[in-house]
C-alpha cells in the first residue's frame, strides 16, 4: 500500500502512529493482571521493565520487555507499510513517536515510563549496527557505574555521536537528538541523585558485577531507580 503524500505529512503521520502504539504501557497491563494494581502504584511507580521486574519478578519483566519491543516494531512496520515510498522516513519518525508515547501518554496526563526499551528498539530498527553498538555502550556504562540512569543517557548520547559522524547534520541527527533529550528528561532526577550520592546502584548491575568478579559498588542512600 502506497500513499502519495509529502515528506512532512509522512513525518507527522508516522509520529502519530508511533505515539499511539507507544501509549500502550505493557507494564501497566502486566501489573494489573499480576498485582491487581497499576504499575504507577507499584514500587517506584515507573511503568517499565526494571520496576516490574524488581517488584514482580523476572517473568513479569520479560513480558514487559517483549511487549515494549513489539509495540515499537509494530509502529515501525505499520508506518513503513502505510508510506512505503518513504519507508525510511516513516520508520524513523514512528520510532521517535513510540518513545514519546511511552514517556508521555495522553491517557495518563502525559506521565509514563522512561523509554529505555522503546528507544533501544527504535535506534536498532533505524540503523541496526550502530543502534546495537550504542546499546552495548550503555550496558557497559551500567556495569561500570552501577546506575541504570547513566547507562540510559549513554545509549542515546553514543547514538547521537554515531549518527552525526555517519550522516552529518540532517533529520537523522535531529531524531537522535530528540531521543537523547527525552532520555535525559526522563532520568534527570535519578542523575541528580546519583551525582549527589543519594541514589542506590541498580540491583541488576550489582548482581552482574558480582558474577563477573568485579569489585562491589559503593551505593548511595536513596532508593533504587527503575528505568524502562
Amino acid at each position: 500500500m502506497t500513499l502519495p503524500v509529502s515528506p512532512l505529512t509522512v513525518a507527522c503521520a508516522s509520529l502519530l502512529v508511533g505515539y499511539a502504539c507507544g501509549s500502550f504501557l505493557t507494564a501497566d497491563v502486566v501489573s494489573r493482571v499480576v498485582a491487581k494494581k497499576s504499575a504507577f502504584d507499584l514500587g517506584v511507580g515507573n511503568p517499565g521493565m526494571a520496576n516490574v521486574g524488581h517488584e514482580l519478578g523476572a517473568g513479569a519483566a520479560l513480558v514487559v520487555l517483549a511487549g515494549d519491543v513489539l509495540k515499537c516494531v509494530l509502529a515501525w512496520a505499520l508506518a513503513r507499510w502505510l508510506f512505503a515510498s518513504q519507508a525510511e522516513l516513516a520508520g524513523l519518525m514512528a520510532g521517535l513517536g513510540c518513545t514519546l508515547g511511552h514517556n508521555h501518554p495522553l491517557w495518563h496526563g502525559f506521565a509514563g515510563g522512561k523509554g529505555v526499551t522503546t528507544t533501544c528498539s527504535a535506534i536498532i530498527l533505524a540503523t541496526p549496527p550502530w543502534g546495537v553498538l550504542a546499546c552495548l555502550t550503555g550496558f557497559a556504562a551500567v556495569l561500570a557505574s552501577g546506575y541504570l540512569c547513566v547507562g540510559a543517557v549513554v545509549i542515546t548520547g553514543a547514538y547521537l555521536v554515531l549518527t552525526l559522524a555517519l550522516h552529518g547534520p540532517g533529520l537523522e541527527v535531529l531524531v537522535a537528538l530528540a531521543l537523547a533529550l527525552l532520555m535525559m528528561r526522563a532520568h534527570w532526577s535519578a542523575l541528580v541523585a546519583t551525582a549527589r550520592g543519594t541514589q542506590r546502584p541498580a540491583g541488576l548491575a550489582v548482581k552482574l558485577r558480582a558474577r563477573l568478579g568485579m569489585p562491589p559498588l559503593r551505593g548511595g542512600r536513596g532508593q533504587n531507580g527503575a528505568a524502562s
